[in-house]
């Protein structure tokens, strides 16, 4: 490519200029460089904003808004704080009383079932002793038959008693005869030996033993000893249970 004599001349003056800067101007320096800005010059700087009476007004209007939502705010929040209280207070009336309710109905299951088996209890125990109780007469009347023979052997005039209870119920124009266990005849001889007037007759009974006796009257004969006696007791003891009510 081909140089012109003027171009070669502007480049040699470029050259020269440049290094008669200064080294520090033509290095790059670390340090940072703010950009330059540049404005047309037509602009316009921004006119200072004029606070009227107006906007004055606007921004007390604005502050009293404020303070009346600042009011109506914390009433709201009154108000909703005593509405919580009240629901509160409701809630617990209503809990207490729901429980009262619940525990009254459990009382009153619990008292149902209570008096269920105090019902089941007594009819049990009715039952119980309507069962024992004639074991408990026959019972008590072996008891007795075993007492009243120890006694008739120990003591063989022991129903000396009932035989003259036996003849003061007989007319006295009846012919009577008593049985005494053979063994015993001298014995009950000696007993109604001051009663010669009586139509009594003493006949000795080898079938008898101690204890035992029989009366015979023209009306008929009756046993008065010890095992007779007690079988009518124990007739008697269970005519009353058959007639006492269930």
């Amino acid at each position: 490519m081909m140089i012109s004599p003027s171009e070669n001349a502007g480049t040699d003056a470029v050259r020269s200029a440049a290094m008669r800067l200064p080294e520090r101007l033509v290095k790059p320096s670390a340090r940072s460089v703010s950009r330059l800005e540049f404005y047309p010059v037509d602009r316009q700087e921004p006119a200072a904003e004029i606070v009227t009476e107006d906007k004055i007004v606007d921004v007390e209007t604005l502050l009293k808004e404020e303070e009346a939502l600042d009011g109506r705010l914390r009433s709201q929040a009154e108000q909703m704080s005593a509405q919580v209280g009240t629901a509160r207070s409701e809630a617990v009336v209503e809990a207490r009383l729901l429980w009262e309710a619940e525990l009254e109905e459990r009382i009153a299951k619990e008292r149902s079932q209570l008096q269920k088996v105090e019902e089941e209890f007594f009819q049990e125990r009715t039952r119980y002793f309507a069962g024992v109780e004639g074991e408990v007469v026959k019972l008590a009347l072996a008891i007795a038959a075993r007492v009243l023979h120890r006694e008739a052997k120990l003591d063989p005039l022991l129903l000396t008693g009932v035989v003259r209870v036996a003849l003061e119920k007989v007319a006295k124009d009846s012919a009577v005869v008593l049985r005494v266990p053979a063994g015993e005849v001298e014995m009950w001889q000696g007993v109604f030996a001051a009663n010669q007037e009586s139509a009594l007759k003493l006949v000795g009974d080898e079938r008898l033993v101690a204890g035992e006796c029989v009366l015979e009257t023209n009306v008929g004969r009756v046993e008065l000893g010890v095992s007779a006696q007690l079988e009518e007791i124990e007739r008697g003891f269970f005519d009353l249970m058959q007639q006492r009510p269930a």
